[in-house]
């Protein structure tokens, strides 16, 4: 082991949330080290819908989904699925999940939620005026939730409602409405959704990549996978598997799926697990659409590329240690060739790891049991939407001037 290199502040991973707090802590005049096992952007964080979706203020675990559970544990045409061999352990999350299905507790993630999200581009706002390259990533058209069935869309009204007693932005769509915005959809959908103020990124790996351009070329990123935390009075010490050392003043955990294990070294026990994500994606010259859209029966978004077509979505509880499931890919792609009519061979495909806690809410802030480690991960499908809003928020935590609301994120909820 060599000796710890001193560091003001340690980020552990440089994922999207991991370089956007870095960036902010940069900005207050901290020196850094970004400290990542891969390389930037090479997690969930690449494999992504990039999409910013400030409108994303419903939890998954709502009441409604309480009924509609054997039909998503049991259907083989469902987007939910679960590895049953691996149950037993995920038993405690899912009793977790159930209990924030009651009506008191999604309405109260919710509007934490609803708080957080509102800072979507103000949180971004100064990292792209540092970064033009990046800001060149970014596509300002919407995003679409297509309904196919009139079901469908009636089964959406709550949601439309509660948004809209939010002030959140969204216009109601007719069929003719859908094939005037999205051509490719005409005559897929009875009625949809627009947001008007989301965004969407033509490369999530190279928009972060350009963020991180300035943390890259002062040095401040370093290969490193980091397996153990001790802390001592001069500092956090860390260790990692490649046999270097830090010592930091301050360490900001930003590791994702990977988050838990290191939070357990200085006594916090998070009830963190993992959604399996999949895309798939067809080189194609032309697009075919306009913004991201979602088929929403289906729970998968199309979103078009630089040069090609990503198909991102559903959700399977299981291992990250556990091989990809290829029946999730079969599914996105016998739907997405259903919705688009597509006859282009599958170029690429991924599976990625969300972070995901049992009230769809991240975890931000410091831990109870050493104040110098804060933690920031569990941002589950929401990452690319709140790295900036959450860089800000560590940012203030050190300064030691958080709002109140950030209470909600607290690890001590759990």
């Amino acid at each position: 082991m060599t000796q710890p290199v001193h560091c003001e502040i340690a980020v552990i991973g440089a994922g999207v949330v991991g370089v956007a707090t870095a960036l902010w802590l940069r900005r207050q005049g901290y020196q850094v080290a970004l400290l990542e096992r891969d390389a930037i952007a090479s997690g969930a964080s690449y494999g992504n819908a990039g999409t910013l979706a400030p409108y994303g203020v419903m939890p998954i675990a709502q009441p409604a989904l309480l009924k509609a559970i054997p039909s998503l544990l049991f259907s083989k045409e469902s987007p939910f699925v679960i590895n049953w061999a691996r149950l037993p352990q995920l038993m405690p999350w899912l009793l977790r999940f159930l209990n924030e299905c009651r009506a008191s507790r999604c309405e109260a993630n919710t509007q934490a939620l609803r708080a957080i999200l509102e800072h979507t581009y103000s949180g971004y706002a100064p990292l792209l005026a540092d970064c033009p390259q990046a800001n060149e990533h970014l596509r300002h058209n919407g995003c679409l939730y297509a309904y196919g069935t009139a079901q469908g869309f009636a089964s959406a009204q709550a949601a439309i409602q509660l948004r809209r007693s939010m002030g959140i932005a969204q216009q109601v769509l007719t069929t003719a409405d859908i094939e005037q915005l999205e051509p490719a959809l005409a005559g897929k959908a009875v009625a949809g959704i627009l947001f008007p103020d989301s965004s969407h990124m033509d490369d999530p790996r190279a928009f972060i990549e350009a963020l991180a351009a300035p943390l890259v070329g002062e040095g401040a990123l370093h290969q490193a996978t980091i397996t153990g935390v001790q802390r001592k009075s001069d500092g956090l010490y860390l260790s990692s598997a490649e046999g270097k050392a830090w010592r930091a003043d301050r360490v900001v955990l930003c590791g994702g799926a990977w988050s838990a294990a290191l939070a357990r070294q200085v006594g916090d026990h998070i009830p963190l697990d993992t959604e399996r994500g999949y895309h798939l994606e067809f080189d194609l010259q032309d697009t075919l659409l306009n913004r991201p859209c979602c088929p929403v029966e289906s729970a998968f978004y199309m979103t078009p590329m630089a040069g090609r077509l990503r198909v991102a979505g559903t959700v399977e509880l299981g291992s990250i240690s556990d091989p990809a499931n290829p029946r999730r890919f079969e599914y996105l792609e016998r739907h997405v060739r259903r919705v688009m009519g597509l006859t282009q061979p599958v170029a690429r495909k991924w599976l990625g790891f969300r972070p995901s806690l049992p009230d769809s809410l991240p975890v931000i802030g410091p831990s109870p049991n050493e104040p110098r480690m804060i933690y920031a991960f569990g941002h589950q499908h929401l990452g690319l939407t709140l790295a900036g809003a959450t860089g800000q928020l560590v940012a203030d935590c050190i300064a030691g001037k958080v709002p109140q609301w950030l209470g909600s994120f607290s690890v001590q909820r759990f």
